[in-house]
């Protein structure tokens, strides 16, 4: 692997998986619950993009292992009404359901996926399943999050 893909990855991942430094602010319960969750996701999103460079495969499968935790609880934080501010959940969360479901399931998906391929310890697969699952967060930020 070059370091071009290794600024591709930097690039991608920080496009993907940015947020605001100042987002917790007077957030209260399950708000702030969940808005620690994503920060923690993201925090371990981070650890796992750093651990390619050492090819440090035992990260990469805990982080993986956390974000899927992560992914088949998500959908509790997210209860009617858990939209006021600080809150950066936007209203689809509840006007499609069905569909806010189906990206909390491709979340939980890749990164159970991401898992399962990191065992081979095949670097570049690792970093495409890696850049799948933030793909998902993208996806589900761009229509599930003000």
């Amino acid at each position: 692997m070059n370091i071009n893909k290794y600024h591709i990855l930097i690039i991608t991942f920080f496009v993907c998986c940015t947020t605001f430094s100042f987002a917790h602010e007077g957030a209260t319960g399950i708000i702030k619950e969940r808005m620690d969750k994503f920060k923690e996701s993201k925090a371990i999103m981070r650890e796992i993009n750093k651990s390619f460079a050492n090819k440090d495969f035992k990260k990469i499968q805990n982080g993986a292992i956390k974000l899927n935790k992560w992914g088949l609880e998500m959908g509790n934080f997210f209860p009617e009404g858990s939209n006021t501010f600080p809150s950066e959940a936007n209203e689809n969360i509840w006007l499609e359901p069905d569909q806010f479901k189906l990206a909390i399931d491709n979340f939980a998906k890749a990164s159970k996926s991401l898992l399962k391929i990191s065992l081979d310890k095949d670097l570049d697969k690792t970093i495409q399943a890696f850049r799948t699952v933030a793909g998902t967060c993208k996806g589900c930020h761009k229509k599930f999050r003000n």
